[in-house]
């Protein structure tokens, strides 16, 4: 399957797919910021031209590199057809998805890797993420390309909130923000609940306009980022699903339910023209699926309180233990487990279950070597 980077706006492109990849053209080297493919002229065009006014300069950043070797090699083969050279990846975090391409990309023309500290580890250990997600050794069919990516390491440490660009012969410049210079505003009292906020006036002019803002966006995983480029594209990577996966498997990975929500509250501040889900088509106005997802997650929520709650093995053992509780889940949104699936929803429902005893809302006790939990009345 080929990877098409089309325009979503300005410099700014997107590679749709099972997990979109961004790419944001910075300038021709040695001049930063200049528009590189002009508005309304055919990609093919533009870069056969610029191939024969020797052009090939042109420097990228490319926001996540797919699943595998095979995605990186089709991303390179795409910034080939388009005349770019890509000066570095933007990491938005560590799920083998988002960073499969990195190794292949790094070891083919040396590009450069930004990844927050925490991501960055398990870029470099993939081996972490599928003991985490195991919460241990993991067995041999854990070791897959959906759960570890290729080994690659980070040569850049986002310092969040930053700023990045290309200095005149190519090289990554890093500049730290201050709050609110990431055109997101604080967040109002009562947003979390749902709140609609008002939107802000635009950012003054005088800030570089050639710079990807990174803010993090906690929730999903431990150190994830969003990227805003200069063409007011943000990318949010896995602070959301879209719709389908909602309909269709329900519970989507999160790791900090309370972050998650604080997040998804802060995406409804961003002031932006497009947004650019990993797993969902880009639109230009998130709220909608912000409150989508915010809904679902209540929604698990109160199933696994009725769980905790009810039945008759609940109130004869005074309460239900994990592996109960993710049966009864999986069962009432009839999800099949397979290896992957059951360490990715056991992980989830934990979280769910911690976020839910840190509210109050559950206790848990140790009856006869297993942690039962039930709801605190």
């Amino acid at each position: 399957m080929a990877i098409n980077f089309e325009r979503l706006a300005g410099n700014t492109f997107v590679a749709r797919g099972p997990t979109n990849i961004g790419l944001y053209i910075c300038g021709r080297e040695g001049v930063p910021g200049e528009s590189v493919l002009a508005e309304g002229v055919p990609i093919e065009a533009q870069s056969g031209k610029a191939a024969s006014q020797g052009h090939g300069g042109s420097r990228a950043f490319l926001i996540d590199s797919g699943g595998d070797a095979d995605a990186g090699r089709r991303i390179l083969r795409e910034c080939e057809r388009l005349g770019v050279r890509l000066a570095g990846i933007i990491n938005t975090h560590s799920n083998a998805d988002h960073c499969g391409g990195n190794a292949f990309l790094q070891a083919r023309i040396g590009c450069a890797v930004c990844a927050t500290e925490v991501e960055a580890a398990f870029l470099g250990y993939p081996l972490l993420e599928t003991s985490f997600l195991a919460g241990g050794y993991p067995q041999k069919a854990l070791k897959n390309k959906f759960l570890m990516a290729p080994v690659s390491r980070a040569t850049h440490i986002l310092k969040l909130p930053c700023a990045l660009s290309l200095d005149a012969e190519g090289q990554i410049q890093m500049r730290t923000l201050a709050e609110g210079q990431v055109q997101v505003r604080a967040l109002p009292e009562g947003v979390v609940s749902g709140e609609p906020a008002p939107r802000a006036e635009p950012e003054s002019q005088s800030e570089p306009q050639s710079e990807c803002r990174i803010v993090s966006l906690p929730g999903h995983y431990f150190g994830m980022v969003g990227v805003m480029t200069p063409d007011r594209v943000f990318f949010a990577a896995d602070a959301l699903a879209g719709k389908p996966i909602l309909e269709k498997y329900h519970i989507f990975f999160f790791y900090d339910l309370a972050a998650e929500l604080e997040t998804l509250a802060m995406l409804e501040t961003i002031e932006a023209d497009w947004f650019v889900p990993s797993h969902a088509e880009p639109t230009q106005d998130i709220r909608p699926l912000v409150e989508l997802n915010r809904a679902k997650i209540y929604e698990i929520a109160e199933v696994i309180e009725g769980l905790c709650a009810g039945g008759q093995d609940a109130r004869e053992s005074g309460g239900h233990s994990l592996e109960d509780i993710v049966a009864g889940v999986c069962a009432h949104y009839g999800v099949a487990l397979d290896d992957n699936q059951h360490v990715l929803v056991g992980s989830t429902i934990r979280s769910y279950l911690s976020w839910l005893s840190d509210q109050g809302r559950l206790e848990y006790s140790f009856i006869n070597g297993r942690m039962i939990f039930k709801v605190k009345l």
